[in-house]
């Protein structure tokens, strides 16, 4: 095995500054085992076994972006700042109008990696391929700041275990009730299978971890998935190879997609478009697993903000209402559209 490099100490409060635009973090995602909180966005990493991590040398963390240079830069700045570092990182530039590269000349270690665009699952595969020799692949997205000892946690881990596929645990950063009602589908979804002694049902591209060798295997991420749904897709594929899906509530990422009432209706009826994909492909493989979840699952879902947000409660629940509502419609959209093709 390389050389592991030493333990870095914990760091001082002003190695890591609060990001930017984080005056709205509130500790809104899914809570861990206990009733544990976010706590402290600096954990010591000396409680990170570097020997089972391995040496950030052996990690490659993976980013699409498409035409976000701010949000581009300001997910990197964080990127540069992880414990264990420096950490090689490639930006997929998915046919941005305007290339990223000058962006991601600003960080060393930091390659950018130019394609026709193809959806975030063609470019997340485009940077696994780039990144050669590469035990392990991270991937996150261009507007999420991960914390300081995301990459650790999650190769200690992933623990270099085959077919163990990794996710963290997402946090919406910003005083926006959309993107709010938006982490809160996330977060009951994470909820609702742990509750009930289930494996996880899939982990969001955003904070995810694998062994470079068993994303190979899987044949990575379906580029027919566009929109969405692509993590849902690889997740299940992953499982039907006869990995684990494995959950990690310490390695966070917060997450700042700031949303208006029209993009919050668009970005649902585009999971809708993706879960009439997922299906056809499921259809394809001879997968008859159910594709609509119990009553109950639905009336939790509506309850879960009443239940868990701190404010504006009842507004967040009439948006996970209407999120479904847009689903059906992307979904019925999606179908209408196959069947005039």
């Amino acid at each position: 095995m390389p050389d592991i490099p030493p333990t870095p100490p914990a760091p001082a409060a002003s190695e890591h500054p609060a990001p930017r635009d984080a005056a709205c973090v509130e500790g809104r995602g899914l809570a861990t085992a206990k009733g544990e909180g976010i706590g402290d966005a600096r954990t010591d990493a000396a409680h990170i076994d570097m020997a089972q991590a391995g040496p950030s040398g052996a990690a490659v963390i993976v980013i699409p972006s498409y035409d976000r240079p701010e949000q581009l830069r300001l997910c990197l700045d964080h990127l540069s700042r992880l414990d264990g570092g420096p950490w090689q990182v490639i930006v997929v530039d998915d046919g941005s109008p305007e290339p990223l590269a000058p962006v991601c000349a600003d960080f060393p270690g930091v390659r950018c990696v130019r394609r026709e665009n193809g959806g975030p699952g063609a470019a997340r595969n485009t940077g696994a391929a780039a990144a050669g020799e590469a035990r392990w692949l991270l991937f996150t997205d261009d507007d999420c700041r991960p914390r300081p000892d995301w990459a650790l946690r999650m190769l200690q881990a992933q623990g270099g275990v085959p077919m163990r596929l990794v996710g963290g645990r997402i946090e919406n950063m910003l005083c926006n009730v959309f993107s709010q009602a938006s982490q809160s589908l996330s977060s009951y979804l994470y909820a609702y299978y742990q509750s009930r002694g289930s494996q996880m049902s899939f982990f969001t591209t955003n904070n995810m971890c694998c062994r470079t060798a068993d994303f190979a295997a899987v044949g990575g991420f379906d580029p027919k998935f566009r929109i969405a749904s692509e993590d849902r897709d690889l997740s299940l594929r992953w499982k039907d190879a006869g990995g684990a899906l494995s959950h990690v509530p310490g390695a966070v990422v917060d997450h700042a997609h700031r949303l208006t009432l029209a993009s919050y209706w668009r970005q649902h009826a585009n999971y809708g478009h993706g879960a009439r994909t997922l299906h056809l492909a499921l259809d394809g493989r001879g997968d008859d697993r159910p594709k609509v979840e119990p009553f109950g699952f639905y009336l939790g879902l509506l309850l879960w903000p009443l239940r868990h947000s701190s404010r504006l409660r009842l507004v967040e629940s009439g948006l996970i209402g209407l999120s479904q509502v847009a689903m059906v419609w992307g979904y019925w959209r999606a179908k209408r559209a196959g069947r005039r093709g």
